[in-house]
């Protein structure tokens, strides 16, 4: 006789979970390797490996620890990185936004630990789930996404802060921030204004990578937003219709 639950969860709801992790498995190397890439770099710094492991638990945002180490290993101002981590992951808010609608029937305890999972590539996963219209099946299809793709960045921080020591120094580890901040803004494209966004952010930062303190980073977040809002704007101007001329 097979039992109708596992660890107290239904069969369909193991089934739905599943459903969620086959949608985020192709990503689950990147979430590894940028793991990885983090806990390489705390130790190139020089922080203590316990508070990179606590920080990967805590925050959950790859993309802002890697620029905040960096920032503190360059010496920067702590103003600096905390508002570098401030914008880059200002994005939040709108998976936010986009995700309150789909999530509103869920229980809060469901609601607050989907939050604390949530990263990227997770609130796209979700999103694509979000015409289904049964709410049971929505948060366990996103917990099966959620939870794994961060159990694995936990599990590539870790590696990341055993093997730091003995990586090469070829391997040029503090590029790293660049790489992945392109990394995290490039699964966002879809309009032509985010596109202007993305290749002026890039610009800067790639440019700017010699630049002290982190800088790049943080003025290649501002000059993004600049160019994306300031070509939004001419692009709805230039679509506008014409009036009748007299």
């Amino acid at each position: 006789m097979t039992r109708a639950s596992t660890f107290g969860i239904g069969r369909e709801q193991w089934r739905h979970a599943w459903d969620g992790l086959r949608a985020i498995g192709p990503l689950m190397i990147g979430s590894a390797l940028f793991g990885l890439a983090f806990g390489a770099l705390v130790r190139d710094a020089g922080i203590n490996p316990w508070a990179g492991l606590f920080a990967s638990v805590t925050v959950v945002a790859g993309a802002s620890q890697i620029a905040i180490v960096e920032s503190v290993r360059a010496a920067a101002p702590a103003i600096v990185s905390v508002l570098t981590a401030i914008l880059i992951n200002a994005r939040f808010a709108l998976y936010s936004a986009a995700l309150a609608p789909i999530w509103a029937a869920f229980p809060l305890r469901w609601r607050l630990g989907l939050s604390y999972l949530m990263t990227d590539q997770a609130a796209v996963v979700a999103m694509r789930d979000a015409d289904e219209p049964d709410p049971v099946r929505r948060r366990w299809f996103a917990m099966g996404a959620a939870l794994p793709f961060v159990l694995v960045w936990l599990l590539g921080t870790a590696i990341g802060l055993v093997l730091g020591p003995v990586i090469p120094e070829l391997w040029q580890v503090g590029f790293i921030v660049p790489l992945m901040f392109i990394a995290v803004l490039v699964p966002g494209l879809h309009r032509p204004a985010e596109l202007v966004t993305i290749a002026g952010a890039t610009a800067v930062v790639l440019l700017g990578h010699s630049w002290p303190f982190g800088l790049n980073v943080f003025f290649g977040i501002i000059a993004g937003m600049t160019a994306g809002a300031t070509f939004e704007a001419w692009w709805e101007k230039r679509r506008a219709p014409v009036g009748d001329t007299p």
